[in-house]
């Protein structure tokens, strides 16, 4: 099926010249087109001393957003396949946001797909028309769960719907995009095809990571994907179908296994309040290319992510649900909301990806942050063994970090959605003074750990030579902080 039409009136939700920030991309020789996709697709079930097997068969129709060089010139053969986040009842590119200036250097293509009922049904309310076929129907009426039986993990979705027609859809979205068939929304050859997320889309790209990466294959019999890249993943796996319960606390199956092609997990300083059961080393091995990465000061949610969301116009439209979390409830008030740039540790870790699959170059491996070894419940702002800065030990390291200007705790307290909140204890201008007599020896300092890190692969050039070019600005803000407004060290 062609790309559906555009006009004023009717265009993609989430399309890039409707973000909260607009992105101009045939400013930079990229167009973009939106198609529905259809097929039939399977239910699975999993058991504990069994493989998969499929419940029932029925129909769905989903949408695709794509991105792409307009010249075949300019594609480096690469398709990034993001799993649209749907936590807030709308698609959020939240991969996009913090990646795409990398995509674009590099000459990548991107695919965002739509991956959950809730989703969906969002799609229908912001264009009737554009979006009347997108469905994920049960093929199991009157035979699966209730609405009370349904997965929390799963929701928001209804007896009439299914969300575990996501599998066969993913895979056979994949088999689509490295095919020659005419229908390929991608006119030229895929030679690598990667699967990401963040948070629950991460969760998706973890569990068909480990449950499909084996057996779904190319035309050619190699792995359909020849990589994952994820962030934030919940310590869960996503619920196969939306009747199945959890897997137990201890549950092997909850840890990735090797999946035949390289995976890197990252996981923000925030999301370890979570995710401490689910480490496992890092491994080289042909059959587990393995690399967890868990970012020191980082929070689950950055300012970055949110540019690429719909503007506000069109999630009103669509009936967002707006789950940025309410600052009431948790715990520390009075803080300053983190800033932390994700993005960089992101822009690496993708660079390192396309290495270590097209040469075999093997990535960095990344320290765990060090946790104090204290029972009891998990407080984010004390959990952490800290240097001499106030910021938690180990794992990798932004100059935010290396040489700060703030004290960084990736997670509030409070609710679970305090753990999505991060903020910083800015130094006061007597704390600054005594690290940098100056801007010229914090920009020392800064210069000397962008070269160290970039030597090390955790930066790439490019981002290397932006956080030496807005050091003196950011120096300088750093020193205007009121401390009687907001709470410094």
């Amino acid at each position: 099926m062609g790309p559906l039409a555009l006009s004023t009136s009717s265009y993609p939700f989430a399309s890039a010249s409707h973000q909260r920030v607009p992105v101009d991309l045939g400013a930079v020789g990229y167009v973009e087109s939106e198609y529905l996709v259809s097929g039939r697709a399977r239910v699975f079930d999993w058991p504990r001393d069994s493989g998969l097997n499929a419940l029932a068969e029925g129909p769905y129709t989903t949408r695709i957003l794509v991105r792409r060089p307009k010249s075949a010139n300019h594609f480096s053969g690469t398709v990034v396949v993001e799993l649209l986040n749907p936590s807030e009842n709308v698609d959020l590119p939240i991969m996009w946001g913090e990646s795409y200036r990398q995509f674009l250097r590099d000459g990548d293509a991107w695919v965002g797909v739509t991956i959950k009922p809730n989703a969906l049904a969002a799609l229908r309310r912001f264009d009737p028309i554009r979006y009347a076929a997108v469905a994920f129907p049960n093929p199991r009426p009157g035979k699966s769960c209730s609405e009370a039986q349904i997965n929390p993990l799963s929701r928001p979705t209804s007896p009439s719907e299914e969300t575990g027609l996501a599998w066969d859809l993913i895979s056979q979205l994949g088999a689509l995009l490295k095919s020659s068939a005419p229908d390929n929304q991608i006119p030229w050859t895929v030679r690598r095809l990667y699967m990401t997320g963040q948070s629950q889309s991460a969760g998706y790209a973890r569990t068909y990571a480990g449950l499909f990466a084996r057996t779904v294959t190319d035309a050619t019999g190699q792995p359909l994907f020849d990589a994952y890249l994820y962030s934030g993943s919940p310590p869960w796996q996503v619920p196969l179908n939306q009747c199945r319960a959890d897997l137990a606390v201890g549950d092997p199956r909850l840890i990735t296994p090797a999946v035949g092609v390289p995976v890197m997990e990252i996981f923000t300083q925030g999301d370890l309040g979570t995710n401490v059961q689910t480490r496992r080393p890092d491994s080289d091995s042909d059959v587990d290319r393995f690399r967890r990465y868990e970012v020191a000061g980082a929070p689950h949610v950055d300012p970055w992510e949110e540019r690429s969301f719909a503007n506000d116009a069109d999630r009103a439209r669509a009936g967002a649900s707006d789950a940025a979390v309410v600052d009431t409830p948790c715990q520390p008030r009075g803080v300053m909301p983190a800033d932390f740039p994700n993005l960089y540790v992101l822009d690496a870790a993708w660079r390192n990806l396309v290495r270590w699959v097209r040469t075999g170059v093997r990535p960095p491996h990344g320290d765990p942050l060090v946790l104090k070894a204290t029972a009891g419940p998990f407080v984010p702002e004390s959990a952490f063994e800290a240097d001499r800065y106030g910021n938690a030990r180990g794992g990798v390291r932004l100059p935010v970090v290396e040489v700060p200007t703030a004290r960084w705790v990736g997670a509030k307290t409070g609710a679970f959605t305090c753990l999505f909140v991060g903020y910083k204890y800015p130094f006061g201008k007597a704390e600054l003074a005594r690290w940098y007599p100056g801007p010229a020896a914090y920009k020392a300092r800064l210069r000397a750990a962008v070269a160290r890190l970039r030597a090390a692969h955790w930066l790439t050039p490019e981002d290397s030579a932006e956080i030496l070019r807005a050091a003196e600005q950011q120096f300088a803000a750093a020193r205007q902080v009121d401390c009687s407004i907001v709470t410094c060290r």
